[in-house]
């Protein structure tokens, strides 16, 4: 009998020991206020919907720890449509505390809570890195923080395409990690979103752009000293067709850093400039030398049923880059861009 007293005794006492272990924790929840909807383009910002809550029971000790969050798994509806996870932002609003913490307030700069708009992705975003304030909770004391925060649905075109009455689910994962980067409580976060087809949507706008076959292989070609003395031109009727129903800008780029021969010579790409003309007005453009990265070479602020525009290469005279440059067949590849203005 005095044996099983003993071994119930320990068994007391070690059931004891790990109640208070598990006793002292850092925990995370986060919850939403309510839902998001969106109607028109413009997006929309949803006040204090995303609660953040840390529960903090003594006696702890962190320092530089940190708060990121993650989307879990793409946000699509049951239309299969996509919403963006970037588009998706949070921002923060404002902090409560409870009882140690409504004691000793922390500010939110020692907090470090991350102020800007914080866009989502599916890798881990910051809302709070290395926060300045350590995490000294007394044995037998209990604390909480709680951040409210604002979601952002970004404005754009883009919503035109994701109209539905069917709602968006939005998973995401807060966790909470140590300064070395290991995780010590991680809170799942869900809401729901609808993108109303009963909204402010702006039209979405239609508009091509091609280059006629007859100018796909565009030539410069030099026979004559007088050529590189005075310089080549070419002009390609009809060129470049264009098609908007909104204003536009065109611009051109090249594929390529430099203009390659057979031989891998290469040619600066400013050696060669590119216009294009207006068939009708017989407007020019701006003239760009070319380069790597786009360029306009002209805007229109009304909209065009199948324009077309001539296309105008040319070098200027007694180029040293060309005088220079070594016999052959030198290209690369343009690209023209129409964007809606």
């Amino acid at each position: 009998m005095k044996n099983n007293r003993l071994i119930k005794n320990i068994v007391l006492i070690v059931f004891f020991l790990l109640s208070i272990y598990s006793y002292s924790q850092f925990t995370i929840n986060a919850y939403n206020n309510g839902w998001i909807l969106v109607n028109g383009s413009s997006g929309v910002t949803v006040k204090n919907v995303g609660t953040i809550q840390l529960h903090l029971n003594g006696a702890l000790n962190y320092k530089n720890w940190s708060i990121v969050a993650r989307v879990t798994s793409p946000i699509i509806n049951s239309d299969n449509k996509e919403f963006p996870a970037e588009k998706l932002n949070f921002k923060y609003s404002s902090y409560t505390t409870q009882q140690y913490y409504a004691e000793n307030y922390p500010t939110i700069t020692q907090l470090g809570v991350i102020q800007n708009n914080i866009p989502m992705s599916f890798s881990p975003v910051y809302f709070i890195r290395n926060s300045p304030l350590p995490i000294t909770i007394p044995t037998g004391k209990y604390g909480g923080i709680q951040l409210s925060y604002d979601i952002i649905i970004e404005g754009g075109n883009y919503l035109n395409s994701l109209k539905s009455w069917n709602n968006y689910p939005i998973r995401l994962e807060f966790t909470i990690v140590n300064e070395f980067g290991t995780v010590i409580a991680t809170s799942p976060f869900s809401i729901d979103m609808q993108i109303s087809p009963n909204g402010n949507y702006d039209v979405t706008p239609t508009f091509s752009i091609s280059v006629n076959s007859s100018a796909i292989n565009g030539e410069l070609i030099f026979n004559t000293i007088q050529d590189y003395k005075n310089g080549v031109r070419k002009e390609y009727q009809d060129g470049l067709n264009v098609s908007s129903d909104t204003p536009y800008e065109i611009q051109v780029s090249s594929v390529n850093q430099y203009l390659k021969s057979n031989s891998s010579d290469n040619l600066e790409l400013n050696s060669i400039r590119v216009q294009i003309k207006d068939t009708e007005t017989g407007k020019l453009s701006n003239e760009i030398k070319l380069s790597d990265y786009n360029q306009t070479l002209y805007s229109s602020s009304t909209k065009s049923n199948a324009k077309k525009y001539n296309i105008i290469y040319s070098t200027s005279p007694a180029d040293e880059k060309i005088l220079n440059s070594k016999p052959g067949d030198y290209s690369t590849s343009l690209q023209y861009t129409i964007i809606p203005l």
